[in-house]
Formats: C-alpha cells, structure tokens, sequence
C-alpha cells in the first residue's frame, strides 16, 4: 500500500493555500533581499523602509546582525530557493520529489524558529519581514505533514536543488564582492550629493552631550557633526557606531554633539503615538551625564535590546544618578534639546549634520570617510 502523497491525494484548495504561501514567501524572501543590499551597499543619502516599524520590529535589527548572510550572501536568497523548490515538485509530481521537499520544509522550519529565537534573545527585535516569512513556513509545512507521509530523501532532486543553491549562491558571492569592489565609486556619488545639499546651519544651542570633543567651542572643528538620535533606534545604534570609528579614525578632526530625539511621546511633543517607550527615560538617565556622555551613549546602545524600566533604573543607580533622571529640571532639557529640531524639520531617526547638512539615516563607515576626507582636503 503506499504512502499518503501531498501532491496527488491532497485537495485543491490544500494545493491553492501552500502555492500561496510559498509565492508569498518568495515575495517576503525578494523585498528581505533587496533590503539588505540597499543597507549594506546603500547608493545615496537617506533610506526610508516599511520594514522599520518601531525599535522592535525593524528590519535593520536583523540586517546589521551577523546571521543576516552566509560570506556574503543574505539568508534571505535561501528562503528564495526554498520556494521555489517547493513549487518545483508540481513539475514532477512523483515520490522522489515530494519526500525530499517534505525533508527541506522540515529543515527550514527549524532554521526559522532558530533564527526567531535568536533575534528574540540576542538581538532584542524582531524583523516583521522575516516573521511574516517564518509564519508562512510553519503554515507550509503543517500543510505538507497533513497530507504527506513522504520524507524519503531521493538523490536527483537533492543533487539538482544542491547544484541551483550553490550557482545561485556563487552569482550572489559575486554580487556583493562587486558592490565591494565598486563601493569607491559609490562613495564618490555620496560625497558629490552631499556637496550639493544646502547648509543649514546649526541648532540654536550648542550642545554639552559631546560623543567627541577635537575643539572647545562646537565650529571651531574642521569637521561638526550633529546628530538627533533615540536610544531605541536600530539604526541610531548602527550610525552611533560608526561615529564612534571615524572620531578615532580622524583624531583632533571632529566634534560630534547629541541631541536628544526620542520617538517616545513622553517627552517629544511630536509624538502621537508611541515608537519606543522607553526612550525618553533612557535619555533623561543620559542627559545627566554629560561628563561621560561618550561612554553613557555607547553603553546604553550596546545593551539596546535590554532596554526597559528595570535595565534603566538599575543602570542610573550604577551611575548615582537616580534623582536626577527622575527631576523634573532633567526632563525640561531633554524636550528643550528635542524642540531644537523642529528649525531642521526633524522628523525621524536618526538625522545628522555634517558641517550644517542634514542626512537621514544611517551611512556606512566607508561613506562616512569618504565625506569627511572631502571635507578635509578642501
């Protein structure tokens, strides 16, 4: 007697549902794809995405972690394949091809919930993207093990799936070690665009937050960067971590200072709705530092996914300043340095100024230079 096949046995409206699960989660694995390239290898200044909804759901949560690509491939360009190989057995419709999609749904079922756990755990986020992909792989394969007794794992398909995954692989390897390759004269772009955008001037008030100090006063730096940040922020955590490169790279060259800008209505009367509600607290917890605002910064991003009443409490009490992040004077500046932004339209984080010219979002180490050095050399 043989076993019970998914693709011959099974009804049509089984069929309709996992074809449009996995045409969805090729268009899920397609966008995830272009959104790492475009992060990655960005062409031009400024990146807006519906894929960064808050601090928590955010793309960038996953694109900036080491799991978002095998030597330079996106992981994404798996889930890809994965689907493709699943509508594949349509073509063949036998027992060797069903056993060993059935085995591939399985494997890849694992893969998602490792990956869910990890962002959950150690990257504090949740791609929406990549959940969506995740819900719509359990969803496949519940489909595939209600109406499949067929795991045998058969050599041909296996052989053939295991060719297509390492070309596709290989041109993918290629691409990005071409986006290396080609990244100067990108770079060149971004400085030309830069030269173009207007200056701006700079906030009303200098600054005291200073992440790096090359000059007392704020102008007198060949190189001033402002910059308007929320300590929730993926990507504040992706540019603070840049700039914390270039200022060693560029010793006695810059001054960056920091301006509060929480997307938490708490204290941003810009605000009707809350994006992260943590993050005015964390920033009147900085705002009392500013003798150790550099290390405050970088300490309160590199523990970003902890972020919560308890970390903050715990971590002002560490610092002795518990009755200064809870006072209402603390509170007053922190809205003060946020009302700055609106002379800039300040809207989103994070935005900087290099030398008065705003940017939103954030640029890679190598942009950044690039930049800068144009700067320098004039």
């Amino acid at each position: 007697m043989s076993s019970k096949s998914f693709y011959k046995d099974s009804n049509s409206t089984t069929h309709i549902l996992f074809i449009l699960c996995n045409l969805i989660m090729i268009g899920l694995s397609v966008y995830l794809t272009t959104h790492y390239f475009e992060v990655k290898y960005p062409e031009g200044l400024g990146r807006a995405s519906i894929c960064d909804i808050n601090s928590f759901f955010n793309c960038d949560v996953a694109t900036h972690s080491p799991a978002s690509n095998i030597l330079g491939v996106p992981i994404s360009v798996f889930g890809i394949l994965i689907s493709v190989f699943l509508l594949f057995g349509y073509l063949f419709n036998d027992e060797r091809t069903e056993g060993t999609n059935h085995a591939i749904l399985l494997i890849n079922a694992v893969g998602c919930l490792v990956l869910f756990i990890y962002s959950l755990v150690f990257l504090g986020g949740l791609c929406p993207f990549c959940t969506l992909y995740y819900i719509f792989s359990w969803a496949a394969l519940l489909l595939f093990r209600k109406n499949s007794e067929n795991l045998t794992v058969a050599p041909m398909p296996l052989g053939i799936y295991g060719v297509v995954t390492l070309g596709l692989s290989f041109a993918f390897y290629a691409h990005s070690a071409d986006k290396e390759k080609n990244y100067s004269a990108i770079s060149k772009s971004v400085v030309e665009q830069f030269n173009q955008l207007k200056d701006l001037g700079h906030p009303s008030i200098e600054s005291e937050f200073r992440i790096v100090s090359a000059t007392e006063k704020f102008t007198d730096a060949p190189v001033q960067i402002t910059k308007y940040s929320d300590f929730e922020c993926p990507s504040c955590k992706a540019l603070s971590q840049v700039l914390h490169r270039v200022a060693k790279a560029y010793p006695g060259k810059i001054n960056i200072q920091y301006f509060f800008y929480p997307l938490d209505r708490n204290c941003n009367p810009k605000m009707t709705r809350d994006l992260h509600r943590n993050a005015c607290k964390a920033s009147y917890l900085a705002a009392c530092l500013p003798d150790k605002f550099a290390e405050i910064e970088e300490k309160i991003f590199e523990d970003q996914g902890k972020i919560d009443n308890e970390f903050l409490d715990n971590l002002a009490k560490q610092y002795g300043v518990t009755d200064c992040m809870n006072s209402e004077e603390t509170k007053k500046k922190v809205v003060d340095y946020i009302k700055t932004g609106d002379q800039f339209n300040v809207q989103s984080t994070p935005t900087f100024f290099v030398n008065g010219k705003k940017i939103e979002g954030a640029l890679p180490v190598i942009q950044m230079k690039a930049i800068i050095e144009s700067i320098l050399t004039k």
